[in-house]
């Protein structure tokens, strides 16, 4: 079940998307991205878990949208443990692995796989149940992903759009739900479009560089003249990001 959160903003869309995913025998449930800090919206995603034991949250990553919510968790559910990839917000247990399963019921299907993902953020990780792939931030649902920085890596960011294109064209996942944005239903495609994009960009960042501009304001002036200004702070993080990659390329 999708629950999203009435935090609306150019950079979360229609506001943070958290999941609820319910065990075969419907006596448990696990929770991806509890969000912002919102009564009502804790009160939602409460709601839809109901009489279920609630054994387990998955963090995809540390910003706030995701993550506040873990800070009255004490108060909502105190035994139950975070899975994330950064210390400071896992609980009851080791920051995650690559690769590392985690069991929410007795059921075949009651295991998911969790999968490192970094880019946007350092710690950015997907979760992959059955055939769906809850991506986080790393792909959204309408537009693209910004890649932050410092906090991410462009480098990270194309190796991870890279490898879930392999496991989308593998089949290994059909469908994939954000944390922004609405369902994926051809994630083949809109993988391809994300590195197709980011390729798209990166070069036009290049040449336009070679041509003189070479400020962070000045490229973002030039490669994204058509973005209006209350993201401009996540352009200038964008052009940052793909200025450390080509640097680092050269």
């Amino acid at each position: 079940m999708r629950i999203t959160a009435d935090n609306p903003t150019p950079m979360t869309l229609d506001g943070t998307n958290t999941y609820v995913l319910f065990a075969d025998d419907d006596a448990s449930a696990l929770l991806i991205d509890p969000g912002p800090e919102l009564p009502a919206h804790r009160d939602a995603f409460l709601a839809a878990i109901g009489g279920r034991k609630l054994v387990g949250i998955v963090l995809t990553h540390q910003h706030w949208d995701h993550s506040d919510m873990l800070a009255t968790i004490d108060q909502w559910a105190p035994d139950v443990p975070v899975y994330a990839g950064l210390r400071r917000f896992a609980r009851h247990t080791a920051p995650v692995t690559d690769g590392q399963q985690v069991r929410f019921g007795p059921g075949r299907g009651d295991t998911v796989e969790l999968i490192a993902t970094p880019g946007h953020t350092a710690d950015s990780i997907s979760v992959l149940h059955g055939d769906t792939l809850y991506s986080g931030d790393t792909v959204l649902g309408r537009g693209t992903t910004v890649v932050t920085h410092p906090e991410g890596s462009l480098a990270d960011y194309l190796d991870s759009l890279g490898s879930l294109l392999a496991m989308a064209i593998a089949g290994q996942f059909t469908v994939i739900e954000p944390a922004h944005g609405p369902t994926v239903t051809d994630p083949v495609g809109w993988l391809e479009y994300y590195v197709n994009h980011r390729q798209e960009r990166i070069g036009e960042v290049e040449a336009v560089r070679a041509q003189g501009a070479t400020s962070v304001q000045a490229i973002a002036d030039i490669v994204y003249a058509e973005v209006p200004d209350n993201v401009r702070p996540a352009v200038e993080q964008i052009v940052r990001a793909q200025l450390e990659y080509l640097d680092s390329r050269a």
